[in-house]
């Protein structure tokens, strides 16, 4: 099936907009962004301590995500670091001084208020790890070959293997 003429138009726009997202980012600001990573235009990188976020390569960073490197309060300047290979959902928070390991997933909406160890998922309000031993792909795409660990305690769901609770009559 042939492409039509205003998709390859869209195609070779969104190539330039993320180029020239990168530049402004890199470029402009001094931060460290990855090889292959995107950002979207609504998401929020601090500026108020540029040289401390730190975005691995081939990393994915959604509408709406806010990456802190300030707090405000305590009148600190902290580096956030978001590994390689990483999706960050969209909405989520990631709170200064946190570092994201390699191959993590964040979920959507979640705020990560503390470390997170590579190879994970992780979701929520505070953020919690829910699988750990996962594999993802460039742009953090899982990939299918491995069988995560679940950690529904953590998380405070019910483990994956039991059915759920029937209704009572």
């Amino acid at each position: 099936m042939a492409v039509g003429v205003k998709v390859r138009v869209r195609r070779v726009l969104h190539r330039i907009a993320m180029g020239l997202v990168r530049f402004y980012y890199v470029g402009l600001w001094g931060m460290k962004i990855g090889e292959g990573s995107r950002i979207s235009l609504s998401a929020k990188l601090d500026l108020a301590n540029p040289d401390g976020i730190h975005i691995g390569k081939h990393t994915a960073l959604t509408f709406r995500t806010a990456v802190l490197t300030h707090d405000f309060v305590n009148r600190r300047h902290l580096d956030t670091r978001i590994g390689d290979y990483c999706f960050i959902g969209a909405g989520s928070i990631i709170m200064p001084g946190v570092t994201i390991g390699d191959h993590c997933i964040v979920g959507t909406g979640s705020v990560v208020m503390r470390d997170v160890p590579s190879r994970s998922v992780v979701m929520g309000n505070p953020a919690r790890v829910i699988e750990k031993g996962i594999d993802t792909g460039p742009l953090g795409l899982r990939l299918r070959s491995t069988v995560p660990e679940t950690v529904p305690a953590a998380a405070g769901l019910a483990p994956v293997d039991e059915p759920p609770m029937a209704d009572a009559p």
